[in-house]
């Protein structure tokens, strides 16, 4: 569900599916939530639940007979999983109950208080260095170890958590840190660049490709398929991405459509591989992605979510050399290029296009670029709202971009967008146990 919150939210989707209870789903598209929203409270009760899986294991593995290698890979996978939720739950709810260890007992769960997003960027750190440092995790995860957590995932989430932490918390030294171990995810892993063509990445046979350093795993059957290609399927619409009835969830935007290049536009080329998978025009007049595509009979979907993968980590090191050498850095362009020219691309180099007129104003500056490169990459990964948190750290610059998007099919999304609405509410029931906890301001 983590979707309604980092796609919908944002300037990339919207829904044609309002949903019950005074439009649970479409709260998110028109910035009404509520801490009654039962979405909001399953993501959040989702992320604390695998932090308690994790604490359980890292409590008592040690009492049980395995070799050593073994217990350091789940150890390591624990701390993995355990930093990876507290990341999302600090990005999307600011200051948060930090689990270093299980809780027993409700006096002690209802006298827990929130910590201080610093405090917590601490504690991701700290685990994510102690498992990309060492030899917890084999380097890679391939074959019928694909789906695990790998020392290269480790290394990519601690470089995309100095990326957020340098951003928002304004500590520009972590931006070298960033490069750093999105550099060593490279190494690690041995990775030669993006060797398969986008359209094919987005398949059932290629998502297992060597560019997903990390994905979330679902097998085509109804206990443990996934639901994205029915969800983001046109409403009522069948045999697109699902033979379900699509709910139109996660539906594109006129905005984000036309973030695509096109020579149409004025733009040198066309991005036609991207653009026919990322996101395409029903007849409608919806849009819809095709990123997740499972015609299986039976509806269940066997999609992945691809958590991490190369080209993101590319974008990152792209976005950090960017901050630390500047409008010009070599760097910085050499892995933009490598996004924008990967196998059977028809864009031209960053370069080139700075010689169009439409793109250099369009995108006048390389950070522009960069985020533009990110928006139309990783569109329907979950990933933009947190971008735009980087690319707008201060409230009213965020709420001044919010309330610019031009989308005149959703009413007040934008024009009434406010500055408390950059972080989600913290759910009623926990508040309502543990009144200590408080609120965040505007809710």
């Amino acid at each position: 569900k983590l979707f309604f919150v980092t796609e919908m939210k944002s300037d990339n989707a919207t829904t044609t599916d309002m949903g019950t209870a005074g439009g649970l789903y479409f709260n998110f598209v028109n910035h009404t939530v509520s801490s009654s929203n039962s979405i909001i409270s399953d993501i959040y009760n989702a992320f604390y639940f695998c932090i308690h899986r994790s604490n359980l294991l890292l409590e008592h593995i040690d009492a049980v007979e395995m070799s050593d290698t073994e217990r350091n890979r789940l150890k390591g996978e624990a701390m993995y999983l355990r930093a990876l939720s507290h990341f999302y739950l600090t990005r999307l709810w600011g200051p948060i109950t930090i689990m270093r260890h299980t809780v027993v007992g409700s006096s002690a769960s209802t006298s827990l208080k929130r910590n201080p997003v610093s405090e917590v960027y601490d504690f991701i750190i700290e685990d994510l260095k102690t498992v990309a440092d060492n030899d917890m995790l084999p380097a890679t995860c391939r074959g019928a170890a694909f789906g695990h957590a790998s020392q290269t995932a480790a290394c990519a989430l601690l470089g995309r958590v100095y990326l957020q932490q340098a951003a928002t918390q304004d500590l520009p030294a972590r931006y070298n840190d960033a490069i750093t171990y999105l550099e060593k995810a490279i190494s690690a892993s041995g990775y030669a660049g993006l060797e398969k063509a986008y359209n094919k990445l987005f398949t059932l046979e290629g998502q297992n490709d060597n560019e997903v350093i990390f994905p979330i795993m679902y097998m085509p059957n109804d206990a443990e398929g996934s639901n994205f290609a029915q969800y983001f399927q046109p409403s009522g619409a069948k045999d697109l991405t699902s033979v379900l009835p699509g709910r139109g969830f996660n539906a594109g935007q006129d905005n984000l459509y036309n973030e695509f290049e096109d020579n149409k536009a004025g733009f040198p080329a066309v991005d036609r591989m991207r653009l026919a998978i990322a996101i395409r025009k029903y007849t409608d007049g919806t849009y819809y992605t095709k990123k997740y595509v499972d015609l299986n009979p039976a509806g269940y979907g066997g999609n992945l979510w691809f958590e991490a993968r190369f080209a993101d980590v590319y974008l990152m090191l792209a976005e950090a050399y960017e901050r630390t050498e500047g409008n010009s850095s070599t760097k910085a362009i050499e892995y933009l290029n490598k996004v924008r020219q990967r196998p059977s691309s028809t864009l031209k180099s960053y370069e080139e296009s700075m010689q169009n007129a439409t793109y250099a104003a369009a995108y006048p500056t390389l950070r522009d670029a960069i985020f533009h490169e990110r928006r139309v990459e990783l569109c329907f990964e979950n990933q933009r709202w947190f971008d735009l948190m980087r690319l707008y750290p201060k409230a009213e610059d965020f709420v001044a971009y919010m309330q610019a998007v031009q989308e005149p099919n959703v009413g007040g999304k934008y024009s009434n967008f406010q500055a408390y609405e950059i972080l989600l509410p913290i759910p009623y029931d926990e508040v309502f146990l543990n009144p200590g906890l408080g609120q965040n301001p505007g809710y």
